[in-house]
């Protein structure tokens, strides 16, 4: 209980007693029993409003880091009297870099309202906010009832998509390694192979033009890639998120050349457009930081690995 008001109470409790004392008349003895019962009718008028209060917690999906958030208390009360106060306990917890917070805050007057916390964007990670316990006091303050609370609240602090230190040259990259085989079913690619006729090839991929020179039937036979997966490893953070930001950027610049690929962090998370890189990166950010999983990268295309600020590549 609040030492101050207690104070007051035990002073207007002095007070009525002492009028009773030198009084000499009806009032004294009821205003003396009106004094000491005041706390517990206020408390029974308060109950109703006290046990009918319930708490949830708001937050934005995702946010960059750096930005503005807040995390929204949101009180709602079926009772017509307000609450006198309300102490919230909070706890957030970051699931990424495994730092978390206790606060407490007070409320007062509360009907039907919100109030905003401010919460902190320094690093990148899934903010997990979580009501502990709440505790509501009566219309005078004296009493207080604690409720275990059960509201969550998630937000992922994003971070920007900053380019790598040292260019990244796409073209080697996605090229050095690429084995090309013969297109199933024919068509158009942007890489071919010539060869002689066979029964059943087309007439739309004869090359009628080398077929005129040589005298023999030569055939442009579509190749594309047998071994088309690209990885994209996280192997290290570094510091200020460095790794995280090249690894957004690099995932949306391989989409740009329209590349899926396959960011290998906690887990294994498949990217073919910037929402799914944004969800992995998301993914990323909502388990422990550790080291990335294994993985099978035999046949693979190209593995870029992101390790701070820098891209290097097999």
């Amino acid at each position: 209980m609040p030492i101050f008001r207690i104070l007051l109470y035990l002073l207007l409790v002095a007070g009525a007693w002492f009028f009773r004392a030198s009084y000499i008349g009806w009032l004294g003895p009821y205003l003396f029993a009106a004094a000491v019962l005041l706390p517990l009718v206020m408390l029974l008028v308060s109950l109703p409003s006290m046990m009918g209060l319930q708490i949830a917690l708001l937050a934005p999906e995702r946010v960059m880091r750096g930005g503005k958030a807040n995390l929204t208390v949101d009180f709602s009360n079926a009772r017509i009297l307000p609450v006198h106060s309300v102490t919230v306990h909070l706890e957030i917890r970051n699931r990424y870099t495994g730092d978390r917070t206790r606060q407490n805050y007070i409320f007062r007057n509360l009907e039907n309202s919100r109030c905003e916390i401010p919460l902190s964007t320094a690093c990148c990670g899934q903010l997990e906010c979580t009501l502990l316990r709440y505790e509501c006091r009566d219309l005078l303050g004296l009493f207080s009832i604690r409720r275990r609370g059960f509201a969550e609240a998630l937000c992922t602090v994003m971070p920007q998509a900053v380019e790598a230190a040292a260019p990244v040259n796409f073209e080697a990259a996605l090229s050095a390694a690429t084995i090309l085989k013969p297109k199933y079913g024919g068509g158009f690619a942007e890489e071919h192979d010539l060869r002689s006729y066979r029964p059943g090839d087309t007439a739309n991929s004869i090359h009628w033009k080398l077929s005129s020179k040589t005298g023999d039937l030569i055939v442009r036979e579509p190749l594309v890639p047998e071994n088309s997966t690209v990885f994209i490893v996280l192997s290290r953070v570094g510091k200020d998120d460095r790794g995280l930001e090249v690894l957004r950027w690099l995932s949306r610049r391989l989409i740009e050349l329209d590349t899926p690929h396959v960011v290998v962090a906690d887990s294994l998370y498949a990217v073919d457009n910037e929402d799914a890189a944004d969800n992995a990166v998301a993914g990323v950010l909502s388990w422990p930081m550790r080291e990335a999983c294994s993985f099978d990268a035999k046949g693979a295309r190209c593995v870029f690995l992101v390790s701070g600020g820098e891209v290097r590549w097999q």
